[in-house]
Parts: structure tokens; C-alpha cells; sequence
């Protein structure tokens, strides 16, 4: 294959159907996170961060060993599984909406605390299979594309999420936008069904493949810099599943449309990211360094708005430069072993998922104790304390995104 990377994988099959399914459930997702978001929020906003860690405290428990099941076992095969498990807890959702609309009352924090690790925990599953995945879709030389453009259908479904969840919550409520959330799941996981792909590259089942990946990773300066980094911007820098919808409701006295607004606002900046990471392939020198710099600055300035037109553009700000922090971490990440791809996966997963859910009750803490213009503030200093670690941590010779 010639030409740009993402036009060279784009003409595999088997990655435009992975795309086309991805597409609608991450959109509906988001805006189920939307509506979850505002639920919430009306009932308790400190508690919203604790709704965010019940979501993603699994990965950060379980993530190492899903990784190695994914390493193990077909991808595919786990894939579908965690999709239509992902659809279950939606349902799950829906049911307790529509008891809670006809008098029942059971749309209470507990209940979706419970859900929420039920989500958790399959999305611990989903995020190092579908990771390890899309490389196998299309030829080795189009990997960097194929996971470049599934970044950017994320993108573009969390912008279209953001604010149809809005358009949801607003017109027909939360129950509809779980029922959407549902469906998307249950079609996705049909549409991954029908794709044709080869066999994974499994490994067989023996002790220690778990402290084998973990030692992998120590040992390789180019995948345990960027890790720790991504560790600290997620728990400490990147913030915004708790701070946002409490920002907008008490710093600039908005509902669950401003919400949606300030989510897509995030979301859109994310995509312009990615749509850069994309047309410019390989990062440089320094790249790291740079795009946590251009995070502080616009989380300085979400901090300081009076107005919600500045307030999105700080927001917008944030949302670029946190999608090309991912996608540069993620280019080498790509440089693994194969037969590592499964563990690796799921520890960028840990750093992920497991930062935010570590982070969320720290956050929802700091906003009560300070408000959210100083937590959106401390998130800034935190994103260049993540760079300076980085820089303690590089080799010249070998860290040349540092």
C-alpha cells in the first residue's frame, strides 16, 4: 500500500465496518454520559465523582488482566462480548428510568453507583481488545493509520454525542438517550460479527504473564515515560467528566443544554487534535512537552472566564491538546512487541481509565472544598508537573518524543 497511512487503511473492508459500527456507539455513549452526568449532578454534584471512579476504577484494578486475556484469547470474539455487555448495563438503565418515571423511585445513587461498576468492568475488557484489534484489520504498514483513524470516529462520535445528548436530555429525557445508548451497542456488536479478520496472535496460558508485561514495560524507557505521564494528566490534568458539568452549573449557572454545549465544546477541540495527530503522522522532538504546555494554558483560561464564550474556547483548548497528548502517547505505544500489544494496551488503559477514577473523588473533593475555577487551576499545575516527570525520566538517545 502507498499514500497517506489513514488512506492506505481505509481501503481494508474490514476496518471500514469496524469504523461504521464504532461511529453510533460512541456517539450514543456520549450522550448517555451526558445524561448520566445530569442526573447526577441535580441529585448531589460532589457525588458526581464518585460516580466517574465506580466507572473506572476496574481498569485500573482489573485492566493488567484483561490485557492478558486479550493477549490470550480471540479478539474479536472478546470484543463482541463486551459490546453486548455494554448494551445489558444501558438496558439496565432504561429500566430503572422508566421505574423511576412511573413513581418507583429507584433511580437513586446506589443503584447507578452499581451500574456504573458493572459498566466499569466490561469496559475494562473492551479497551485492550479493541485496542489490539485494529491493528490486525488492515496490513502491518497501515496500523499507524488504522489506529489514527479509529481516534478520530471516536472523536467525532464524542463531539455528535455531546451534543445530541444535550438535544436528548432537553426534548425526550434520560431514559430515551440509555435506550439509544443500547441499541448502539447491540448493532455494533452485530456489525463486528460479520468482519473477516485473521487469527489473534494468542499466547498460551502460564504464570507470570501479567509481571512479564508489567516488567516489559518497565524495562523499555519509550513506553514507561509516556505511560507514567498519561497517568498523572488523567488523574490529576484531565478532568473534565467532574468538572465541567459542576463548572457550568455553579461558576456560570447553566443546565443540562450549557452542559452538552461546554462536553461538545471538549469534544470538538478533541477532534481538531486528532485531525492534526492524523495529517502529521509521526510526532517530533518535543512534542509532549509542547501539547501539555498548550493543555495548562487553556485550562488557565477555562479557570479565569467570566463568559461562556471564553469558557468553550479554553474548553475547546483543553480538548485538542488532550487528544494529542493521547495520540502521541499512543504512536509509541504502537512500537511494542505484538505478542505485548494485549498488556500494553490495557496498562495505557490503566493510566487512562484507571487515572480518571482515581482522580474524579479527588476532584469532586477539591471543587467543594475551593469551587471549580481552582480545581480546573490545580488540573493546569498538575499537566506541567506531568511533563516535568517525563523530562526526569527521559534518555536522550531513546526518548525522542520527549
Amino acid at each position: 500500500m502507498t499514500g497517506h497511512p489513514a488512506i492506505a487503511a481505509l481501503r481494508a473492508p474490514g476496518l471500514r465496518r469496524y469504523l461504521a459500527g464504532q461511529l453510533p456507539s460512541v456517539a450514543c455513549s456520549w450522550a448517555q454520559v451526558v445524561a448520566l452526568s445530569w442526573v447526577v449532578v441535580e441529585r448531589d454534584p460532589e457525588a458526581l465523582g464518585w460516580l466517574v471512579a465506580w466507572q473506572f476504577a476496574p481498569s485500573l484494578l482489573l485492566g493488567p488482566w484483561f490485557g492478558t486475556l486479550a493477549d490470550r484469547h480471540d479478539r474479536k470474539r472478546l470484543l463482541i462480548l463486551a459490546e453486548t455487555g455494554l448494551g445489558l448495563v444501558a438496558l439496565g438503565l432504561v429500566a430503572l428510568g422508566y421505574a423511576f418515571a412511573a413513581g418507583a423511585g429507584v433511580l437513586d445513587l446506589p443503584v447507578i453507583y452499581l451500574l456504573a461498576a458493572a459498566w466499569g468492568v466490561i469496559n475494562a475488557l473492551d479497551t485492550p481488545a479493541r485496542r489490539a484489534l485494529v491493528p490486525m484489520l488492515v496490513p502491518a504498514e497501515a496500523a499507524a493509520g488504522a489506529s489514527a483513524l479509529s481516534g478520530s470516529v471516536m472523536l467525532v462520535g464524542m463531539t455528535a454525542g455531546s451534543a445530541l445528548g444535550a438535544v436528548l436530555v432537553t426534548t425526550v429525557g434520560v431514559t430515551a438517550t440509555f435506550a439509544a445508548n443500547a441499541a448502539s451497542f447491540f448493532g455494533d456488536a452485530l456489525l463486528l460479527a460479520t468482519i473477516r479478520v485473521g487469527p489473534s496472535p494468542r499466547i498460551r496460558r502460564a504464570g507470570g504473564q501479567i509481571r512479564d508485561g508489567l516488567r516489559y514495560v518497565w524495562r523499555t524507557p519509550e513506553l514507561r515515560a509516556p505511560l507514567l505521564a498519561l497517568g498523572v494528566v488523567a488523574t490529576l490534568g484531565f478532568t473534565v467528566q467532574v468538572s465541567v458539568p459542576i463548572f457550568v452549573r455553579v461558576s456560570l449557572s447553566g443546565g443540562p443544554a450549557l452542559v452538552g454545549a461546554a462536553f461538545t465544546a471538549v469534544t470538538v477541540g478533541s477532534l481538531v487534535g486528532a485531525l492534526v495527530a492524523t495529517a502529521r503522522g509521526e510526532p517530533g522532538p518535543h512534542a509532549l512537552t509542547r501539547v501539555a504546555g498548550l493543555m495548562a494554558a487553556a485550562l488557565v483560561l477555562t479557570a479565569a472566564s467570566t463568559s461562556v464564550p471564553i469558557a468553550l474556547v479554553g474548553l475547546a483548548g483543553v480538548g485538542v491538546a488532550w487528544s494529542l497528548f493521547i495520540a502521541f502517547v499512543l504512536a509509541v505505544l504502537q512500537s511494542c512487541e505484538p505478542a505485548m500489544t494485549g498488556r500494553v494496551m490495557s496498562l495505557f488503559a490503566v493510566g487512562l481509565l484507571g487515572g480518571t477514577a482515581a482522580g474524579a473523588p479527588l476532584t469532586a473533593t477539591l471543587i467543594a472544598l475551593t469551587g471549580p475555577r481552582t480545581a480546573l487551576a490545580v488540573s493546569a499545575v498538575a499537566t506541567v508537573g506531568a511533563v516535568l516527570l517525563g523530562l526526569a525520566l527521559r534518555r536522550p538517545r531513546r526518548m525522542a518524543l520527549w
